[in-house]
């Protein structure tokens, strides 16, 4: 399965490499941020910040924000126009942080409201005694003394 895997994913990476050769390398960097943070950096903010956050409403975001940003990205002007050549791009801008990153955190915010479940529950009440020792380092287990 691996292999397989391996194989698959070096094919594509090759077909998306000749598709986009014309393309600035620079500009290909900087959409790989923006995707990655569309997935990230609203999880991490707001689990260190609101005791709200969920396991669903974190996945429920980063799953919203990576899909967001690379269906945003097929349809911005240097791929939809420039690279596909498929006619005037359905969203106007190359980056798709702008919209991506702010949805990620509503969805994230949005199913973390919306989950009752004990799980949920667990979660909000660990909070506090997590974020004390995230802050301080206080209460951590102690790693085991090799001598």
């Amino acid at each position: 399965m691996s292999k397989g895997a391996a194989i698959a994913i070096s094919l594509a990476a090759m077909a998306l490499g000749v598709l986009f050769e014309h393309q600035n390398i620079a500009f290909m960097v900087g959409l790989v941020f923006a995707i990655a943070a569309s997935a990230n950096f609203p999880v991490i903010v707001l689990s260190v910040s609101w005791r709200g956050l969920t396991t669903r409403g974190a996945v429920a975001g980063s799953v919203a924000g990576l899909v967001s940003a690379l269906a945003l990205v097929a349809a911005s002007p240097s791929v939809w126009t420039a690279t596909l050549r498929l006619g005037p791009a359905p969203f106007p801008y190359d980056n798709p942080a702008l919209v991506s990153v702010p949805l990620a955190f509503l969805i994230s915010w949005a199913v973390s409201r919306l989950d009752r479940s004990a799980a949920a529950q667990a979660v909000r009440a660990a909070f506090a005694a997590q974020n004390v020792t995230a802050q301080t380092g206080f209460d951590r287990p102690r790693a085991p003394a090799f001598h």
